[in-house]
């Protein structure tokens, strides 16, 4: 799992933290216990709510959850809410991405994304938001076949403004080409005074990859992936190899984005006491009601065809810092 790039806000990000729960329990939160109940007892198989169709209800009760799944008649787009009397509510909106390169095209987007939308405009609305709001938990994640983008929080406010902000972000992002430089690759002069100095490559991603191969642990891990499923998306980095980032190309994330970040390929999901419908309303209304069908096979992955002997691989790893001095290994 690729995070967003918070390693250098770590001291900060967990003071803000601390801050946000001491304050939070200071906050009376909203009693919508009877409001939610009410809410949640309205959905019943084959309803219709703002074009969205209950598909499913089911009761688990060893969580004590009530869980409801339900499609968007026009998109295909799917929603699983999981109702339990709990006030740290969350809420993700996700995308099944499947790169076929090395370039780390879904990882350069997620960062992109959060750079601002046509409703929040700013740079970097996310990180502005840490000290603004009393989330309990914000980021955005890349895996080897989807992209997610949780928050949680105990605070209904909140709730909307994260949810408005997160949306707006994935739907309609800028995708401005000095973030594309910023997030993924650039080049730039080792001395930046002086032109006639040695070309680098620089990027948030490109960096961050190069630190995330430089520990034995993670080569390995890569690797065992990419050789056990290799036909398809499984096969290749998609958190991006450093050696093929700067292949990718600003008009090819722009079509990326296109193609998986639209409404039928998405899945919603939320959890906790909060409304329903509210969401629901503001989906569909504001994005979900704007967009026609998008046929998604391009993104789903087939079947691994079976191997039908053993395969044997070898791994190079980086020099262990831990092992014998790099002299007594060579001589």
């Amino acid at each position: 799992m690729l995070c967003r790039r918070l390693s250098n806000f770590k001291l900060n990000t967990r003071y803000i933290q601390q801050l946000i729960r001491t304050k939070s329990q200071t906050i009376t939160k909203t009693d919508i216990t009877e409001e939610n109940a009410t809410d949640v007892a309205t959905f019943q198989l084959g309803l219709t709510v703002h074009d969205f169709e209950v598909k499913d209800i089911q009761s688990l009760k060893e969580f004590n959850i009530t869980a409801i799944k339900l499609i968007h008649r026009k998109t295909k787009a799917e929603y699983l809410h999981l109702y339990r009397n709990d006030s740290n509510n969350v809420f993700s909106v996700n995308f099944r991405t499947t790169p076929k390169d090395n370039t780390g095209l879904p990882h350069i987007l997620e960062h992109i994304v959060l750079c601002g939308s046509k409703l929040y405009p700013v740079r970097d609305p996310f990180f502005k938001m840490l000290n603004r709001s009393l989330a309990t938990f914000m980021n955005a994640m890349t895996g080897a076949d989807y992209t997610m983008y949780p928050f949680s929080t105990q605070n209904f406010q909140d709730f909307c403004n994260l949810q408005k902000i997160y949306l707006d972000a994935v739907f309609r992002p800028n995708l401005r080409y000095l973030d594309f430089l910023q997030e993924g690759w650039r080049l730039e002069n080792t001395n930046p005074q002086d032109i006639k100095s040695d070309l680098i490559i620089k990027g948030v991603v490109y960096n961050e990859m190069k630190g995330a191969f430089s520990e034995n642990e993670r080569i390995l891990e890569q690797k065992v992936l990419n050789s056990i499923l290799p036909d398809h998306t499984y096969g290749v980095i998609s958190g991006g190899d450093p050696l093929k980032i700067p292949d990718l190309t600003w008009e090819g994330l722009k079509n990326f984005h296109k193609q998986c970040y639209h409404p039928s390929n998405a899945r919603f999901y939320s959890y906790g006491n909060f409304p329903l419908m509210h969401s629901l309303k503001y989906i569909n209304e504001t994005y979900l009601s704007q967009c026609e069908y998008q046929d998604q096979q391009h993104t789903v992955v087939p079947a691994q065809k079976r191997w039908t002997q053993p395969k044997q691989e070898h791994v190079i790893g980086r020099y262990d810092n831990l092992g014998e001095a790099l002299k007594s290994k060579m001589f």
